[in-house]
């Protein structure tokens, strides 16, 4: 199975992430699976989860068709490689996970579609959550302007999601997505 967390940015899709991680022994994220043009940030340094790479460098690999998806956002490029994910495709042995924006849901789910299941995960909270956490992260309020000037966009893509959670409560949270998936597993065990 191929997890996709999306949200808005802070609504803590990788804390829920690394949570999952921990509490599911067969749970990985897949990491080296995602370009971008944008700097390491510090919370980066936990888990290797991005190739980062030049504008240049990064428009080269979609001239070459190396991504399912790819966009801009924020001013920056993040695409997903093609060859990570048809590994998941053939590792029954771990599920995978990883942060993927609302446009990439849409192209993976479809390049996927009959080759492994695919649950995707909207995670959403409410705006002035959103600020706080930015501004404890350290954003300026320019950059959280910029990082939230797509939720209006984002929220509009939560029709496309099998799950949807509004992310106040971490335990509440993992607990939803934990029941979720099991529900799943022992539909498919049938």
């Amino acid at each position: 199975m191929f997890i996709i967390i999306s949200g808005i940015s802070s609504s803590g899709k990788n804390t829920v992430m690394n949570n999952l991680v921990k509490e599911r022994k067969n749970l990985k994220i897949l990491e080296h699976s995602s370009v971008t043009t944008r700097e390491p940030r510090e919370s980066d340094k936990s888990f290797n989860t991005y190739f980062y790479t030049s504008q240049e460098e990064f428009l080269q690999m979609v001239d070459e068709g190396k991504f399912v998806e790819h966009e801009e956002v924020h001013g920056n490029y993040y695409g997903v490689l093609k060859k990570p994910l048809d590994r998941v495709v053939k590792d029954k042995e771990y599920d995978y996970i990883r942060d993927i924006d609302v446009k990439g849901n849409l192209s993976i789910r479809k390049y996927l579609k009959g080759k492994c299941r695919v649950l995707s995960i909207f995670l959403d909270a409410p705006d002035e959550v959103l600020i706080d956490r930015l501004r404890k992260r350290g954003d300026s309020e320019e950059q959280i302007k910029i990082r939230l000037s797509r939720k209006d966009f984002e929220r509009a893509h939560k029709k496309y999601y099998d799950l949807v959670i509004e992310n106040i409560d971490l335990k509440k949270t993992l607990k939803i997505i934990n029941d979720y998936m099991d529900e799943i597993k022992e539909k498919d065990s049938n």
